[in-house]
Formats: structure tokens, sequence, C-alpha cells
């Protein structure tokens, strides 16, 4: 199990970890193909630290990508993802990263704030709607990649609601700086993280997220 450091502080972009294990993914053709080998084979090797600061691809938001330095070689990270409850660091080796070596992680931060804006923006278009036509919608999925980014709900609004008006709206609460608050609630066994709003209805998210609204700039519908 890998430690999710990320979940601390969207901000902390630098970082401290220990190498689990290092995979040739080369050497995963010798057996059976699985949906993690698959997974693995995409990128030439692959590291598990025993924490980590690097957000894996999923929940609708891209993976983080950066650096893990150790004391005989670097690793550049290219694409994350969780598999069991571990995280798996893809990318190329340069030089040697050895089971329990101390690293320095270092995330690309222009890459994790562009992710984290164009979450949050979502999760503010998705307290909007639900706050304002929330009888009428239902929500299906989000997708927070920058380059396509949307929040999908099913149901039928009138003419009068449309993304002109919704998008004034993302812009008034966009200017009154409201802050986006993350929260962990402890459910049985398990942690639940909760992401609000400030003002708007909570909902449960694992991704990165900035301060405030204010943070996001102008977001367009």
């Amino acid at each position: 199990m890998t430690e999710l450091a990320y979940f601390k502080d969207t901000y902390v972009v630098c970082g401290t970890g220990r190498v689990l294990e290092v995979i040739d993914t080369s050497v995963l053709t010798n057996g059976a193909v699985t949906p993690l080998t698959k997974a693995l084979q995409r990128h030439p090797h692959a590291v598990i630290l025993d924490a980590t600061l690097f957000y894996p691809q999923g929940g609708g938001q891209p993976t983080d990508t950066g650096r893990i330095t150790g004391p005989n070689g670097h690793f550049t990270v290219a694409h994350v993802f969780m598999d069991n409850k571990r995280v798996y660091h893809q990318g190329t080796l340069h030089g040697t990263l050895n089971e329990n070596d101390a690293v320095d992680l270092a995330v690309d931060e222009d890459v994790r704030m562009r992710n984290a804006r164009c979450h949050s923006a979502g999760h503010v278009i998705f307290s909007i709607i639900k706050h304002q036509w929330g009888d009428q919608m239902t929500e299906r999925k989000g997708h927070h990649f920058s380059d396509g980014a949307y929040v999908e709900f099913s149901g039928v609004l009138s003419e009068a609601h449309d993304k002109t008006l919704l998008e004034e709206m993302v812009a008034r609460v966009v200017a009154e700086d409201r802050r986006i608050i993350v929260t962990e609630e402890s459910t049985g066994n398990d942690v639940l993280r909760v992401v609000q709003v400030d003002g708007f209805v909570a909902n449960p998210c694992g991704g990165t997220h900035v301060r405030s609204t204010a943070e996001l700039g102008h977001v367009t519908i």
C-alpha cells in the first residue's frame, strides 16, 4: 500500500520517499497477460514508493508528471496509476534506482496546478447546477482534462437556462473568492474524502484542488 501524500496539500510538489520496487517492464512479456501487466508495458519502467506526491490518473483527472531522483540515477515520471492500493510511477529510468533507496520527488508544478484548477472548475459547475436545477438534473460523470473538460448531467432544462446564464453564475462564484474545502470523514474502516465549494453541497472526491474559486480565472462553458 502506497501512502497518498498528495492528499495532504495540493500545493506541495517536492518531497521525499523510499523505493519499494523497480520494475523493468520488458520482462513482463514472459508471464501471463493481465490488465496490470498490459498497463505496465506502456512504459519501459515502473517505480513503486512507500509514499508519493504524484497524483495517479483517475476520477476524471489526469496524472501528475515529474521526476524521482535517487543517489545513482533519476526517473522521469510520464504517467501514474493505482492498482490494488499500490501507486505505479511509469516512465524512463536514467542510471539506477534500487530497493530502499531514499529519493527526492519533484512534481511538475504547472501540470499539477492546471489539473487542480480544471478539477475545481468542474466542481463549481457541478455545485451550481445541483443548487439551481438539482430537481431536474442528475449528475453522471466529470472529465477534468484541460483539452476537453466537461461535467455530464442528464435531464432537460428550459431554453431560458442556457450556457450563457450558467457561465455568468460561474463567473460570480469565481469573483466571490469562495473557499474550496477538503475534509475527510470516517466511514467504518475507510476514510471518505469530501470536497465542497463554500456555500454549496459537498461531494466525494479524491482529486487535487485549489484553495479558492478566485484561482480559477475565467471559465468558459
